[in-house]
């Protein structure tokens, strides 16, 4: 489970975004509206083996996140079917601007929109990378933006 860089939500899925220019793992909620660079899922866990080398590889950090240019694979994979826009939204029953805004990447695909786009388009938009080696070891380590902003507490300061 990863954590919010911003508001410090446990999110099981959560955003890489451009944040006034600096890389953040963001939830959903915080992400909603910005440039997104990837997302992070789970770990998958190994199987009970005798290999111990094989566990070993399986515990490596790696993790699914959505490709960076995402709207550009969807734009491709339906330019090259010569599916208008507004045809590919009725087939998979989305909005057309929601679809636009995704292509543009000014908006993250839903779950269950990207499998459907996934599916109509016979495209993968998730790829596997290596975890982020950013996240904290220890809990005392974990600071939040929150945690470094200072409320302004309404006199002239």
């Amino acid at each position: 489970m990863h954590e919010c860089e911003i508001c410090g939500k446990r999110a099981e899925t959560v955003y890489e975004i451009d944040f006034e220019g600096v890389r953040t793992l963001a939830c959903e909620k915080c992400a909603k509206g910005r440039q997104v660079m990837g997302v992070l899922g789970q770990k998958k866990q190994p199987e009970a083996r005798g290999d111990k080398r094989a566990v070993q590889q399986a515990y490596e950090a790696v993790s699914e996140e959505l490709a960076d240019n995402y709207g550009e694979l969807i734009r491709n994979a339906r330019e090259r079917m010569s599916l208008p826009l507004k045809v590919l939204a009725e087939r998979i029953s989305e909005k057309e601007s929601t679809l636009a805004r995704v292509e543009k990447q000014e908006t993250l695909p839903s779950e269950k929109t990207r499998k459907k786009l996934e599916k109509e388009l016979g495209i993968r938009l998730i790829v596997k990378v290596p975890a982020s080696p950013r996240q904290p070891q220890h809990e005392q380590d974990k600071i939040t933006l929150g945690d470094m902003i200072k409320p302004n507490k309404g006199g002239d300061e």
